[in-house]
């Protein structure tokens, strides 16, 4: 008899997941690349989870025989609360620094937070590190995309210093 896979059960329930989020984003309607609706990009996202969850569930349902070092328990000794309670403490501090102090500079210390306490990088690894990925955040959504993102003070004083 086959043991019960977590894998598969993961699996079932991403895809259902995905299946109703790309439900809901038809009802709001999903135009085209041209002339995009609201439902557009979470409906491609719900796609791809979908689809990474179809791999999930045919790797899954072809494995007959797995190693006992697969089947290690989620939570278990090994877990790093520290590092899990850490990056929740700097979601919260985020989400409330984000429109005081603006999305650049809080994107850049909220990644350098990250690679310095919980994947412990050099310090130039670090600061390079997050304002390259802020930097391209910033240009991505901001400049290309033109959506709003919160100014802050930092902005302000940058553009009285222009």
């Amino acid at each position: 008899m086959r043991k019960f896979n977590l894998n598969f059960l993961s699996a079932i329930i991403w895809l259902v997941l995905a299946t109703a989020i790309a439900t809901e984003c038809l009802r709001l309607g999903i135009g085209g690349f041209r002339s995009p609706d609201a439902g557009l990009f979470p409906f491609l996202t719900a796609a791809l989870l979908g689809l990474f969850s179809l791999w999930l569930l045919i790797d899954s349902l072809l494995q007959k025989n797995r190693h006992p070092a697969e089947n290690r328990v989620v939570w278990g000794k090994e877990t790093k609360w520290r590092n899990i309670l850490l990056t929740l403490g700097a979601l919260v501090a985020y989400a409330f620094a984000l429109n005081p102090i603006g999305y650049l500079l809080t994107t850049f210390l909220f990644l350098l937070f990250l690679f310095r306490q919980i994947g412990p990088q050099r310090w130039i690894v670090a600061i390079l590190g997050a304002a390259f990925s802020s930097l391209l955040s910033y240009a991505i959504f901001h400049i290309w995309l033109q959506a709003q993102l919160p100014d802050g003070f930092f902005f302000s004083w940058v553009r009285n210093l222009l």
